[in-house]
């Protein structure tokens, strides 16, 4: 991938990580292409802002397409009309109203 399209991984993983301390969860990449379109959502942990929507889309811009994982999980770069086809292609099968709820915080249970 080119520098442009690992910027963008790196902000959707981030993003990950502050809803699921994760750095990718099933579908990621659905969710964040779905709030662009929607608006601001509630994501694990997270309050997707306007502001994280708009680098999204300005990251999505500057490396014309967006990321998703392949069929082994390995990240890559899809050209933005590729991707477009494929959202709406799978967008149906995935829940992305019904967030997931975000895990535990263990600090609640203490050591």
């Amino acid at each position: 991938m080119e520098p442009e399209h690992r910027e963008l991984e790196r902000y959707m993983k981030m993003l990950c990580r502050m809803a699921y301390g994760l750095e990718w969860t099933d579908h990621l990449e659905y969710v964040l292409w779905h709030a662009c379109i929607q608006g601001p959502m509630r994501y694990g942990r997270l309050d997707l802002t306007q502001e994280h929507l708009d680098d999204l889309r300005d990251l999505s811009d500057a490396s014309d397409g967006w990321i998703t994982r392949d069929v082994q999980g390995v990240p890559c770069w899809l050209p933005l009309r590729e991707w477009q086809d494929r959202y709406a292609s799978n967008v149906d099968i995935i829940r992305l109203d019904e967030a997931t709820p975000p895990p535990p915080d263990l600090r609640l249970f203490g050591n």
